[in-house]
């Protein structure tokens, strides 16, 4: 065999190791990357939908959320629309609002109401950030977090059950005492109040969406590092409702390292930048604001 000849079998059979390794590595990849399950509830996805419209509707009534016209809130749909198209489980009917008031805050409706505070909006600076924020609580639909609260609730009877909140008698009630006391929409609304680990398993899950979606998702822990260095540990709306369960960015790391490599991330986009340049120039509401009910009398008639 010559010197050429040689070469050629060399080198196809270093091609066929590098394939193989690729095929074991890539399947371990796979294999690592966390599989969570959605919380066990006896409750059907059409009756949370019907639980989650009720409460849009209460929310509505009680937050000042911007129209569907609004250049925000269009570009945030179409990017939450985005990110559902690498969203796993039950194919929810996901909408996206923008809240505007001025706390960093999101939350999540049972059956796939997402709503985001322009304050949140103002504080991303990458459209990554966004959409960490946006992922993890789609995580919290995808993994039924809110109906499994409601169901524990119902057992130590904070809720009077399910058919009363689906109808909105206790939700008005709820969103109406949160109004008044200016302290934040979830943190009246005890089934969107979310335990440690519920937040842990929405963050794991939500790096996969971000991930799936091309995004970096080193930007949701970069999100979260970003606001508690500013706020400080609880004393910003989301990291209250949204607890961290310890070694945040510790966990999420180790969830990225398995997902394998990928050719290119996005960070931010130009959209992004045009719609965080008119985000900050608008005054969102305060939550005192939002307490005396301003909102409604500014609201164009």
């Amino acid at each position: 065999m010559n010197v050429a000849a040689r070469w050629s079998l060399k080198r196809s059979l270093t091609i066929t190791l590098c394939f193989a390794l690729f095929c074991v590595f890539g399947a371990e990849w796979a294999s690592a990357r966390v599989a969570l399950q959605p919380c066990k509830n006896n409750i059907p996805p059409q009756k949370q939908i019907e639980i989650g419209q009720k409460a849009a509707q209460q929310v509505y009534q009680q937050m000042p959320v911007l129209p569907d016209s609004s250049p925000i809130t269009q570009y945030v749909q179409a990017l939450g629309q985005k990110l559902v198209a690498h969203t796993p489980g039950y194919a929810w009917p996901y909408n996206f609002h923008v809240v505007d008031v001025d706390a960093i805050n999101a939350f999540a409706l049972p059956g796939g109401s997402i709503f985001v505070n322009l304050g949140t909006i103002q504080a991303a600076d990458t459209e990554a950030q966004l959409a960490g924020v946006m992922a993890h609580e789609i995580s919290h639909v995808v993994l039924q977090h809110s109906v499994c609260n409601l169901v524990k609730q119902q057992r130590v009877g904070i809720l009077a059950g399910i058919g009363q909140i689906a109808s909105g008698v206790l939700l008005g009630s709820a969103v109406g005492a949160v109004a008044q006391q200016g302290i934040g929409l979830t943190a009246g609304l005890g089934f969107l109040k979310m335990s440690r680990n519920a937040e842990k398993q929405a963050d794991l899950e939500g790096v996969g969406i971000l991930y799936d979606s091309g995004y970096d998702p080193r930007a949701m822990p970069q999100f979260f590092e970003t606001i508690q260095a500013k706020y400080g540990e609880g004393s910003a709306q989301f990291l209250s409702d949204h607890p961290n369960p310890g070694n945040r960015t510790e966990y999420i790391n180790d969830e990225i390292a398995t997902l394998g490599p990928q050719g290119h991330y996005i960070a931010n986009t130009p959209e992004f930048k045009a719609i965080h340049q008119q985000a900050e120039k608008m005054h969102a509401y305060t939550q005192k604001e939002v307490a005396s009910g301003v909102w409604k009398r500014k609201a164009p008639q």
